[in-house]
């Protein structure tokens, strides 16, 4: 076994190189409270709904399974920032040896869901040889596919290349929209699964195999993923991680006035949280929509107002600060906004959510019996 471990703390430029400030390690740490508040708020909603419906015998059973859904999924997510933090750091142990990259490619391909696989056309390229750890390399690459198929245009071809007698794969794909598609893909740590590796790690792991990886347009809309490799040959030096990218904003919580609400619009893309929020506001007496985007809910704000919209903040495309900020301008304050946050409060996310017009602010793992008290609530700077 081989631990990477790369030394730049004597050395001022490598140190700065490195991203060895403490700002890029809490920045992993915001990402991963907010990944894991969104796993864990549907097991604290399901213990809510039990109590609700007297633990009925086939609430117990639906919620059981979501409990059990919900922290499978955070053991995941530990996992999976668990890695990222060794990758950040350059403590991953690795066990480096030779590997030919199309057989690597073969066993990603091979991991990941067989409508994704069949999707992926190319050639698998001469017998290269490659200096890799086996298996977190299969992985990586296995996600590389998952992030071009998130990213392509629905159905749209993805071409999967290794190059003849070098180390480098490509992965090719038409951008379903060509602002979603740049260096910004590598700032986070967050994923679309937590199964699948975030970009930022699977590029920090590439570079401590002694390889690199890029993404780089080919055309207007066609981008691809060159994952380029260490050959056999070479050393298994472990080359300093390249700079941490800067912090994430945080978000933030307001106020709304208090009235009779009976209608409640959920805007989250997460299915789990919309179920859970949804049973419970409907066995406390609410008519409740869902919404799954931005776009779904300005469709129903504008036809069918309700008296509250419950908004996460973490929508694609179009996210939660402008959705508020596009539902003011459109309607003015006759819907009342609550921010869905799974982030942490603090002073710059409560500026920032007045900034967008949201009224309150509700933390995702209080639960929908919190939501209620905050609905029925005279207070006018109420959050929970």
């Amino acid at each position: 076994m081989r631990g990477v471990k790369p030394d730049v703390s004597s050395d001022p430029a490598g140190s700065a190189a490195a991203g060895a400030a403490p700002a890029p390690h809490s920045s992993l740490m915001r990402d991963l409270a907010h990944e894991l508040r969104d796993a864990l708020s549907p097991v604290a909603s399901s213990l809510d709904l039990l109590r609700l419906q007297n633990f009925d015998p086939q609430a117990s059973r639906s919620a059981a399974e979501r409990i059990d859904r919900g922290l499978r999924r955070a053991l995941l997510l530990l996992d999976t920032f668990a890695l990222a933090d060794e990758c950040e750091r350059g403590t991953l142990p690795l066990q480096l040896q030779s590997c030919r990259l199309s057989e690597l490619l073969q066993a990603a391909s091979a991991t990941v869901a067989a409508a994704l696989a069949a999707r992926c056309a190319g050639s698998p390229g001469a017998a290269v040889e490659v200096l890799a750890d086996r298996d977190r390399s299969v992985r990586l690459l296995a996600s590389l596919l998952q992030h071009a198929d998130e990213l392509a245009a629905p159905d749209g071809p993805i071409t999967v290349q290794v190059q003849a007698h070098a180390p480098v794969l490509a992965v090719r794909f038409s951008a379903v929209a060509r602002e979603r598609v740049g260096e910004h893909c590598f700032d986070s740590w967050r994923t679309p699964s937590a199964t699948v590796m975030a970009l930022r790690t699977a590029r920090r792991l590439m570079l401590l195999q002694g390889g690199s990886l890029q993404l780089r347009p080919v055309s207007a809309d066609e981008f691809e993923f060159i994952a380029t490799f260490a050959p056999s040959v070479a050393g298994a030096v472990a080359p300093a991680p390249e700079a941490g990218s800067p912090d994430h904003g945080p978000r933030e919580r307001v106020s709304a006035p208090a009235g009779t609400v009976t209608r409640v619009l959920i805007v989250d893309d997460s299915a789990e949280v919309r179920k859970a929020y949804s049973e419970a506001l409907v066995a406390l007496g609410y008519s409740v929509t869902e919404a799954v985007n931005a776009e779904e809910a300005l469709r129903i704000i504008e036809s069918d107002a309700p008296h509250v919209a419950l908004i996460d903040i973490h929508l694609p495309q179009m996210n939660g600060y402008r959705l508020a900020q596009t539902v003011k301008a459109r309607v003015g304050s006759t819907v009342r906004l609550i921010m869905l946050s799974g982030m942490t409060m603090d002073v710059l996310t409560q500026r920032m959510s007045r900034q967008a017009g949201f009224d309150a602010c509700l933390d995702k793992m209080a639960g929908p019996a919190a939501l209620h008290r905050l609905l029925q609530s005279p207070d006018d700077d109420s959050s929970a």
